[in-house]
């Protein structure tokens, strides 16, 4: 089964005041189809979905970015 919501990596916090508690492993897609509702803002926290039948394309400034981070974060590319 494909989950319909990705997190990015790390734990995210929604709810104002609450702890970074949230990832893929205890998220599910209802849980976060409800925290959506009420909290907008968070779409952020989530990786962008590819097209229906297809996958999402990097840019060349999108790869240079996650290069960037992952290297900052003592990791090679």
């Amino acid at each position: 089964m494909t989950k319909k919501y990705i997190l990015k990596p790390g734990l995210h916090q929604f709810a104002p005041g609450s702890a970074a508690v949230h990832c893929n492993e205890n998220l599910s897609d209802k849980e976060a189809e409800w925290y959506l509702q009420r909290y907008p803002h968070i779409e952020a926290l989530f990786a962008p979905r590819p097209p229906e039948g297809g996958v999402a394309k990097q840019t060349k400034e999108q790869r240079q970015s996650t290069e960037d981070e992952m290297l900052g974060k003592g990791g090679s590319v």
